[in-house]
Order: C-alpha cells, then sequence, then structure tokens
C-alpha cells in the first residue's frame, strides 16, 4: 500500500500541471464570463415576460431552482473537459515512459508493474474526477452569488438566498456526484484500459492507434455483414466497441444505456445533471450486467497493458 500510495504521488507531480492548472484555468475564465455578466436579469413564463418584482410564489420557486442549478453550471463545463484530460494522460501514460526511456529507471526500482499500472489508473479514475468536482464547486460560488446579488437587487419579493439554501438538493446534490464516483470508475474502466494497452503497445502515435483500430473494426464488421447478409446489429457494435471503447470516461455516459428503458426521464432538462432524476438511474447502474461485464474487459485490458509494459522494447 505505501508503495502504490508513493506511486500515486509520483504520477501528481508528473502531472500535477494537466490535474491543477487545466481545471484551475478553466474555471477562473468560467468565473469571469458569468460574473462580468450585466443587465437586468428577466424572465418568460408562458411566453410572456415577468418581471422579478411581480413574479406569483410559483415563479419565484422556479426562479430560485435556476439559481440553484447556476452553482452547479461550472460542473457541466468542466465535465466536458474531464474525459479529454483522462484521454490524454492514459494514451501518454506508459508511452511517454518508454519514450523517454524511464521505463528503464522504474524497471529497476522494486515495484510491480502491476502496482505502477494500478497507480496510474487510479490517478485517471480517481484524482483527475475529483480534481473536477472540487474546481466546479470553487467556480460555482462566485458564479452563484453573482447571479444571486443581481435577482435579489432586482426587487423580487422574497430572500433569494435564503430560498436558495432551503432546497435540499442544493445541498446534498455535491454528496450525491461523490456517491456516484464508484459507478463513474467501474464504468470508464473499459475506455481506460483499451487506451493504456493501446499506449503500452504503439511505437508511435498512440492516439491514431486508439481511434482508428475500433472504427475499423466496426466498419469491417459491416461490410461483411453487408455483403454476407449476416444481418449484424451495427447500432449496437457501434455503441459497445467504438461507444464503450472510447467515450466511457464521458460522465454519466451510462444513462445512454438506461434511455430506452427509461424514456420518460427527461436527462438534458436540468444543468445538475448527477443529481434529480438521474441519481437514481444511475446507481441502478451497480445492478446492470453492461457495466460488470465492461469492467471485466477493461481489467483485462490493463492486465495486457501490464504484461506489455514488462515485454515492450524500449526502442
Amino acid at each position: 500500500m505505501k508503495k502504490l500510495m508513493w506511486l500515486i504521488r509520483r504520477e501528481y507531480w508528473e502531472n500535477k500541471a494537466m490535474l491543477l492548472w487545466s481545471n484551475a484555468a478553466v474555471a477562473a475564465l468560467l468565473v469571469i464570463v458569468f460574473a462580468s455578466l450585466r443587465g437586468r436579469p428577466s424572465y418568460q413564463f408562458e411566453g410572456q415576460v415577468v418581471e422579478p418584482a411581480v413574479m406569483t410564489a410559483a415563479q419565484i420557486s422556479y426562479v430560485i431552482k435556476g439559481l440553484n442549478e447556476s452553482f452547479y453550471l461550472p460542473l457541466s463545463l468542466l465535465g466536458v473537459l474531464l474525459p479529454i484530460l483522462i484521454g490524454v494522460y492514459c494514451l501518454g501514460s506508459l508511452y511517454n515512459e518508454r519514450d523517454d526511456r524511464s521505463v528503464l529507471f522504474w524497471k529497476s526500482m522494486p515495484v510491480s508493474g502491476t502496482t505502477t499500472v494500478l497507480s496510474k489508473v487510479l490517478f485517471a479514475l480517481l484524482l483527475f474526477p475529483l480534481a473536477t468536482l472540487v474546481f466546479s464547486l470553487i467556480a460555482g460560488i462566485p458564479i452563484f452569488l453573482s447571479f444571486g446579488i443581481r435577482l435579489q437587487t432586482s426587487g423580487i419579493q422574497t430572500n433569494v438566498f435564503s430560498a436558495a439554501f432551503q432546497d435540499s438538493d442544493m445541498l446534498l446534490t455535491p454528496l450525491k456526484m461523490i456517491s456516484l464516483l464508484p459507478v463513474y470508475m467501474l464504468w470508464a474502466l473499459p475506455t481506460v484500459g483499451w487506451l493504456m494497452m493501446v499506449s503500452a503497445w504503439a511505437k508511435t502515435k498512440p492516439i491514431l492507434w486508439a481511434i482508428c483500430i475500433p472504427m475499423l473494426t466496426v466498419w469491417l464488421i459491416y461490410i461483411v455483414s453487408k455483403n454476407l447478409d449476416l444481418g449484424l446489429n451495427i447500432r449496437w457494435l457501434n455503441f459497445n466497441i467504438i461507444g464503450r471503447g472510447l467515450m466511457s470516461i464521458l460522465p454519466a455516459s451510462w444513462i445512454a444505456y438506461q434511455k430506452v428503458d427509461s424514456p420518460q426521464i427527461d436527462y438534458a432538462h436540468s444543468l445538475t445533471a448527477w443529481s434529480g432524476d438521474m441519481y437514481g438511474p444511475s446507481l441502478e447502474m451497480l445492478g446492470k450486467s453492461e457495466l460488470w461485464v465492461g469492467a471485466i474487459i477493461g481489467i483485462a485490458m490493463l492486465a495486457v497493458a501490464v504484461f506489455l509494459r514488462q515485454k515492450r522494447d524500449v526502442s
């Protein structure tokens, strides 16, 4: 365990800029953009513009809910950055140390290849999402205050901050997001496993191999299926080979599997995408075979990555 923690700290120091400064830069940019907005807020209800000073109780409640969602607006935007960071990190995690020959030094250390790869997996699936969450919440505070002050000074007939904190979702959403982290880690294993396996195998340009192999595989299967009239479900292949192989690191991408079963859920309605209607279905993924089969396949690819790291010629 001490060796594993030491290796994770090593990953942190080597990738500190990617983990912290990229999130910090985007979060700061979001704060500057949204906090600098000016003008008197106005809202439309049933096609009519309603001034905050004459809103009904139901309209005020709706506006307060929108104010609460502004607190989690950075999470929606930083969530787009998260898969990019994880993808770049995984593709370079084993390729870069072979490219600069530092792998020779680490192989000489009394640390197993399994522990080394495990440290990189935990860094990708644990520290990157936590960093995204922390910077999102930090950036959400000034954005929330900015919108709240503008709304309060517009003449609305209530204390907007008191009403906002009376909403339980406002306070529980961060805890819900943290509780969904195991779901995300398991769901993202196929993509992380695939990218690290390519990183350990590719001699050059791992990003091209990582993207082209799944796409060419599906294309070849489609050609064979069409010529031989096999009737294979190409949509299923696209979703499970390309989708699970390359895009499982997208936050809440598992919802795409449940959308057919639960079409009544409006996933795009709220900016607080990890709370509300999506929280229950997300937890239900722990009982779905799609998650566990994908996790097993991801672990198998990580085992191949460990083997390739040990046997791959540095040259």
